[in-house]
Order: structure tokens, then sequence, then C-alpha cells
């Protein structure tokens, strides 16, 4: 058996002597020398053998005490031990485990241990009734991919700040609105709409793609992107025109890119974000079903995030004023299926909420008030997530987390030097250290594919925002409490 070549050291291969192995010793001898590891269940899914790989990947070192035992025996061990997460009832996730062998399942998937390697799982049924499970360390191109992904959206970001570069929070509104578009993709799929459109790539996409939704603002003067007043009929044409633009600049990108869905659905998103369900939207006057899906979506998204966002001539709106306006424009404005969703989304992230703003952690300036807000909404939003087991969402909320922490710093370092505040060093040290935490968090989240971030992390963020808020930057009101600033969109 495999097993009886697994020696803990693996000494120098003398030259080759004597007769042949029997053709079981040299496949015996060639299972413990590949990379892959391997763990053989006889009909009755009882372990028969390993090779020296599995221990190691696994982290079994005395996997001998598992032989001619049932393979449950291994699954209760690796539950015990935290190798699964989200896995539910033990009991229940060994039955059905079993039941898919029963049913002669070959499948495939990626695991993660605790200790970050990622693992990819093939589970092969034999003729003669076991189970071979092979395993392959592919934790490096798993991260080199993740690198890719992060450096592909990081551009994006960098690209839709561009168009917009004075945004009042610098790439929190576009990185909200991917959110918000993935999270309603996702949901319209569970609900099974949409199918022939809706897939998992397409909800990859979408999100990433609506970052690049208002692209083609880069073509507008300021002067009509930043009025303050209503534009004239001259500078809302001219307005208009961005949707247009944005679309003819994605879609020659993508001519580098031979059959890039995310850019056509980039520029799809871009060309038809401001149609209208009723038809009288722009650019094209396009109705119901003749909308692409993604530009349904991604109108939603788009005008709840403004709608409660601060802008050059607007204060934000609340959530649920918000929520009624979105309402009013069901059927007109917005698809009715799509908004039905998207409401229910927004609905669900308010259902947990581990800080609650009140009016004692006012700083007395409005700006910084409604960055704390901001930043609270955001700390209930992952919580939220997490409670969805949706870690892909979690993922998003931590990227917005680290962009509008260091946003939010670096406007109320500015706002103290200004005030002449004399404990700002120490202010500084506080929030660079928090800083330094959260970026680790994404790093340990994105790269050592952490499971879930865990009642600890969220308390932690928690604890700090409402003490930080409650405590260290109430020492600061005397100096900023009715100074006259600029709103951060005017920097």
């Amino acid at each position: 058996m495999w097993n009886e070549f697994a020696d803990s050291a693996t000494p120098p291969l003398p030259a080759p002597t004597g007769p042949r192995l029997s053709n079981e010793a040299a496949m015996a001898e060639a299972m413990q020398a590949i990379e892959q590891g391997h763990i053989w269940l006889d009909e009755n899914y009882c372990v028969r053998g390993y090779n020296r790989a599995y221990q190691k990947l696994l982290g079994l070192p005395d996997a001998d005490r598992f032989l001619g035992q049932p393979f449950q025996d291994v699954l209760r061990h690796f539950l015990e031990h935290g190798e699964f997460f989200d896995s539910g009832d033990h009991e229940d996730f060994i039955a059905r485990h079993i039941d898919s062998m029963a049913l002669r399942a070959h499948w495939r998937s990626e695991r993660v241990r605790p200790n970050g390697t990622v693992l990819s799982i093939v589970a092969t049924p034999l003729a003669s009734g076991g189970y071979v499970y092979s395993y392959l360390d592919i934790t490096r191109e798993t991260r080199a991919l993740e690198e890719v992904r992060r450096n592909a959206k990081a551009n994006v970001v960098a690209i839709a700040n561009f168009s917009e570069h004075r945004d009042t929070d610098t790439g929190a509104h576009v990185l909200r609105v991917a959110r918000l578009v993935g999270q309603t993709a996702r949901r319209l799929h569970r609900r099974g709409l949409f199918v022939a459109v809706i897939d998992e790539a397409f909800i990859d996409h979408v999100s990433t793609a609506s970052i690049l939704h208002d692209v083609g603002k880069i073509v507008i003067p300021d002067r009509i992107l930043f009025k303050a007043g209503p534009l004239t009929d001259d500078e809302r044409k001219c307005m208009k025109h961005h949707a247009v633009a944005g679309a003819q600049m994605l879609n020659q990108a993508g001519l580098l890119m031979q059959h890039s869905r995310y850019m056509n659905i980039g520029a799809e998103i871009a060309l038809t974000h401001h149609e209208w369900h009723d038809g009288s939207g722009y650019p094209s006057g396009l109705a119901g079903d003749e909308i692409p899906v993604s530009g349904r979506i991604c109108a939603l998204a788009d005008v709840f995030d403004a709608l409660t966002s601060r802008r050059p001539y607007k204060t934000p709106w609340s959530t649920e004023r918000a929520v009624a306006q979105i309402r009013q424009l069901i059927g007109t404005q917005f698809d009715p299926v799509v908004a039905g969703v998207f409401l229910e989304v927004i609905e669900e992230r308010s259902k947990v909420m581990l800080v609650k703003w009140s009016d004692s952690m006012s700083v007395g300036n409005e700006h910084i008030d409604e960055q704390h807000r901001i930043l609270i909404d955001t700390i209930n939003q992952l919580a939220s997530a997490e409670t969805q087991n949706d870690r892909t969402i979690v993922a998003m909320i931590i990227d917005e987390l680290v962009n509008y922490t260091v946003f939010h710093f670096e406007y109320e370092e500015q706002l103290l030097e200004a005030a002449g505040f004399p404990d700002l060093d120490r202010h500084r040290l506080i929030h660079r250290g928090f800083e330094k935490w959260v970026k680790e968090l994404r790093e340990e989240f994105t790269y050592h594919r952490r499971g879930q971030l865990g009642q600890r992390i969220l308390g932690f963020l928690r604890d700090w925002l409402r003490d930080h808020i409650l405590g260290e930057d109430q020492s600061y009101r005397p100096y900023i409490d009715g100074l006259e600033t600029s709103s951060p969109e005017a920097r």
C-alpha cells in the first residue's frame, strides 16, 4: 500500500540494483514521488492507502490511524479541526458528502485550509466501487490570479476617478455602486431571473465593469459637470453625451481584448444606464427589455448612491427618502422586477447594526459628521454581509472601508491642521495605526483566503470606531466647532 512508503525522511535515492520492482511496488513508489496528494478508498469508503504528499498537504502526520477506517472518520477529524469553513452541522455535512459518493459523483472544487493553503480537489469514482481523492496545492497560482484581478480593479478605479476627479469621496462612490450591482445581480440569479444573461461569470464581470459607468464624463467640462444650479438646454445636451462617449472609449479598448465579456458589459453599462423603462431616457430612448439587464441594474445602484451621497449641488438624502424616491419611479425610470430585487438588497443590509449614530457623536462639523456616518454605515454593512456568508461582498466592503478610511483621515487631518489643533501628531499616529490594521485585514482576507471575519474582528471595528468618535475625536471639537470649511468636493 502507498502508505508503506510514507517515510518521514527522504534519503538520496541509491543507484538501481537488484531485481526490478513488481508493478504494484513500482506504482506505490511512483505515488510517493509525486507532489499531488492522493487518498484511496475502497468500495465501502474505507481508507485503503494514501501517499506522502497527502499527509503533508492535509497536515496529517498520524494518518496511519485512519487506515481501514471509514472515510467519515477522516471528515470528522477535519471538521473538528476547523478545516471546512461554513460547514454547518458536522454530521449533516458528512452525510451529504457520503450521499454524493453513493451517487458516484465526479467533482472538483477548491478548499482553503486554515493555514491559508489553497487546495484543488478532485474526487474520482473507481470502477471497483471505491474512490480516489486528489489534492494539489494551488496557493501560488491563486494568489497570482488574485493579484492580477486586484491590479485590474485598481486600474479601473483609477480611470473612473480620473473621469470624476472631484467626486466627494474619491472612488468610494464607484466601489459602492459596484457592490450594489453585484449584490443585485446575485439575488436576481438566485431567484432564477434573467437566466439567459445572468450566470456566475456575469456577476463577476458586471460588478467591476459598472465602476466605469460614467467614464465618459471625462469629456464633459467642469463648468457643466459641477454646476450648482440647473443646466441650460445646451448644457444638458452636452452632459448627456457622456453615455455615448463612455461606450465608445470602452468599445475601443475592447478591440485590444478580443471577445472580452468584461469590456462588452462595461460599454453596455456606460451606454444604457441612463435609459428609462418607459423609453424617456437617453441616449437612445430604449424601453423595457430593449435595455440590457446590466444597464437596468446599474441605473438603480447609481441613482441610489447619488441620492444618498453629497454632491456639489445637493446634501445627502437618507436611505428612507432615497428608497421612497425609487419606489415612485418604478415602472417609469426603473424596471419593476430589477427594482423590486434591488430594494430587497437595501432592506437586507439594514437588518444588522453594530454601531448606531447618535447626536452625541457629532464633532460640530457637518462634513466630518457625514463622513463618520458613512464609516459607521460601511461597518454595519460589513457585518450584514458576514451574516449572509457572502465572501465576495465582504471583500468588496473591506475595499470600500480601506478607501474611505484613507480619504476621511486625510480630510480630517487637513482640517485640524488648518484649525491649529495642538494634538494633531498623536491623532495622525492613531490614524496610521488603524489604516495599517485594516489594510492587513484586507491582505489576510484576500490573499490568505480567510473564510469569515468573525465576531472578534467585527467587535474590534465596532469598538474602535465608536470609541474613537466619542473619545479622541471629541477632543478637537472646540477647535472646529462652527469653523467655516469647504466641502470635500471643493478641495
